[in-house]
């Protein structure tokens, strides 16, 4: 007769850091650190919550069910406490973790895990600083364990799923989007001088970078485009919709109405 697999959260070996909760927080356990799974295996077992186990570095063997896994950092790896799983290693190096236990299952529906199953995300490197952040809040608050605390845990587990979302996904802001955006944000703002460092500001680009994303969109640099569309927006408003030059020129941010007059006529 197989023996039974237990259902308990595995603390790591003495020295290690984590935390167990008690009472009715929604946190049952916390983990971080760098572990070595060759040398102290995280046995066969069912968590009693949902477990996020953020691989930040190195490589384990992740026995799920009937499967084996070998998974290398930064991977996220989210396990339902009805599937029973275990780590151990091949590599002989210290890898580095961390870990959320929760009472009940991801609220994103987007995080779903079925009853007894598993998630397996792979993350962008440059994510993981915010996972870090989240955990050590985490710390923090069970800390201070004042009135407000379940409430707080709460909000910090909505805020790592939303984290551990981004950062398996790409980049939000494609080429296209971006070019919207500043194409928007050039045409909200033709009466400014100095265009390209505000931008800059706006996009989160370098003058540098900026450079090369206007080179490639429009074959013009940064301050080439915005004259441009300064110039179509100015003969808009003269021959289109009757403006006066000195009107139109004082609208636009040119130092003088002769500065818009040579510009019509070229």
């Amino acid at each position: 007769m197989p023996k039974p697999i237990s259902k308990v959260t595995v603390h790591p070996p003495p020295g290690r850091p984590s935390w167990g909760g008690k009472g009715n927080l929604p946190l049952i356990y916390l983990g971080w650190g760098r572990r070595d799974f060759g040398k102290s295996p995280l046995p066969f077992h069912y968590d009693r919550g949902t477990n996020y186990f953020i691989l930040m570095s190195g490589e384990i063997v992740l026995s799920l069910g009937k499967e084996t896994r070998t998974v290398r950092g930064s991977t996220a790896i989210l396990i339902d406490s009805d599937c029973p799983f275990g780590i151990t290693q091949d590599q002989l190096e210290n890898v580095s973790i961390l870990v959320w236990v929760w009472k009940d299952r991801p609220q994103l529906p987007e995080l779903h895990i079925s009853e007894g199953g598993y998630l397996l995300l792979e993350m962008k490197t440059a994510s993981l600083d915010a996972l870090k952040d989240i955990h050590t809040r985490c710390r923090k608050e069970i800390a201070m364990s004042d009135s407000v605390l379940p409430s707080t845990l709460n909000a910090l587990r909505q805020l790592l799923e939303v984290e551990i979302l981004r950062a398996s996904r790409p980049a939000a802001v494609t080429g296209d989007l971006r070019w919207e955006l500043a194409h928007s944000w050039m045409m909200n703002n033709l009466s400014i001088h100095t265009p390209v460092p505000s931008l800059c500001d706006y996009l989160g680009m370098s003058p540098s970078a900026l450079h090369r994303f206007f080179r490639s969109q429009a074959e013009l640099s940064p301050g080439a485009y915005f004259r441009k569309l300064k110039w179509q927006e100015a003969r808009r408003l003269v021959h289109t919709e009757g403006w006066q030059v000195k009107a139109a020129a004082y609208h636009l941010g040119y130092r003088h109405p002769n500065d818009l007059s040579r510009a019509l006529k070229e």
